[in-house]
């Protein structure tokens, strides 16, 4: 299997399952989140702007499916060599992981709230981008396996 073909299932699979957890999960609690939802808070900690969660989700998934699809045009139309590969899927990691981790804060921040402006305090977001450090190493090590056959 050649290059290619093996960055395509593995883009391909990552973009579907972060896709499918960024609307799973906020729509698994739905009947526990206000109607709108907020989604930008203060210095201070407030809700500021709130928005549909249908609105929210469809602009995080388009933010999402933008992001793999240039990342992955330009690995398979061969903009991005050798260990560049390793960059595009650390790159694709990340953003993943922080693109998921933005609707799982802000669901668990709306929870149980009667109104967007009674949501909690977002939280988490440090432990989010911590988080991003291992995943950009997988995704720089899986992505680096890729260009391994890249000679055949």
């Amino acid at each position: 299997m050649r290059i290619r073909s093996r960055y395509v299932w593995l883009i391909a699979g990552w973009t579907l399952s972060v896709a499918v957890l960024m609307v799973a999960v906020p729509l698994l609690v739905g009947a526990r989140l206000p109607e709108p939802i907020a989604v930008e808070w203060t210095s201070t900690g407030s809700p500021e702007t709130s928005s549909s969660l249908r609105d929210f989700l469809v602009g995080k998934l388009v933010w999402w499916l933008v992001v793999a699809s240039v990342w992955s045009a330009l690995v398979l139309r061969g903009v991005l060599r050798e260990r560049a590969t390793a960059l595009a899927a650390a790159v694709m990691a990340v953003f993943g992981w922080v693109m998921l981790g933005t609707v799982v804060l802000t669901t668990i921040a709306n929870l149980d709230a009667p109104d967007f402006r009674d949501a909690t305090e977002l939280s988490g977001e440090g432990w989010l981008l911590l988080g991003a450090l291992p995943v950009a190493w997988a995704g720089w090590r899986v992505g680096g396996r890729e260009t391994v056959g890249a000679a055949e």
